[in-house]
């Protein structure tokens, strides 16, 4: 006679999604955040002094520009080899035996969205002052776009701040899951990963044409 399966309809009992996992997690997409802003508040002193000085020629704001690039295309660089210590975490956690879930789906989802978000805010600053630069015989300068240009770079520095401490809440919170996901965490943090990537290739052929832009004139 048949053993009926007994276990078909027993609830799995709810996992605690590991907290140091999401924490290496956070930190490692926090650096990007942290150099979108720092560009920001570079790009605002930088827009400050030649306020006060008023004699700031073409080739001077070329290469402030470049120089605040730096600091967003470095972070970028870091948040890529970080993204690869936290694929690599989410392998190893696939196959060993642990008594916690890895981050869900949702988590770098979050994540993914808001990493960028002070870096993109000042990329788009950026660009108005070099389509400012660029525009033959441009009658507004740098002056007409400065307002908006400022509105951009004070978003940057502020959603930096406040992705901070959400990225931080999120990461420490207890939560739980009714099992131990496997493939789609690792599929969203090699999505995210990518994305990093591409972010850190356009950061860096901005960077490039600036800097050749400033030397060739």
């Amino acid at each position: 006679m048949e053993t009926p399966y007994i276990n078909a309809g027993v609830v799995q009992p709810n996992l605690k999604v590991s907290i140091s996992a999401r924490l290496i997690a956070a930190l490692s997409y926090m650096i990007p955040l942290i150099g979108g802003a720092l560009s920001s508040l570079y790009l605002m002193n930088v827009l400050r002094a030649f306020k006060a000085s008023e004699n700031a020629g073409r080739i001077a704001v070329l290469n402030a520009l470049a120089e605040s690039t730096i600091p967003a295309l470095g972070s970028l660089y870091l948040g890529v080899v970080g993204g690869l210590i936290v694929i690599i975490v989410l392998i190893f956690r696939m196959f060993m035996q642990t008594k916690t879930a890895s981050p869900s789906s949702w988590f770098f989802i979050l994540c993914g969205f808001l990493l960028l978000v002070p870096a993109g805010l000042f990329f788009e600053a950026e660009s108005m002052i070099i389509e400012v630069l660029t525009a033959p015989a441009s009658s507004t300068g740098i002056a007409g776009v400065a307002s908006n240009v400022g509105l951009f770079l004070i978003s940057s520095v502020a959603s930096a701040l406040f992705v901070f401490i959400l990225m931080l809440v999120i990461s420490v919170i207890p939560f739980s899951a009714r099992s131990k996901p496997r493939w789609s965490p690792l599929i969203c943090a090699i999505l995210l990963e990518l994305l990093i990537i591409a972010a850190a290739v356009a950061f860096q052929l901005r960077f490039l044409w600036l800097y050749n832009a400033g030397l060739s004139e």
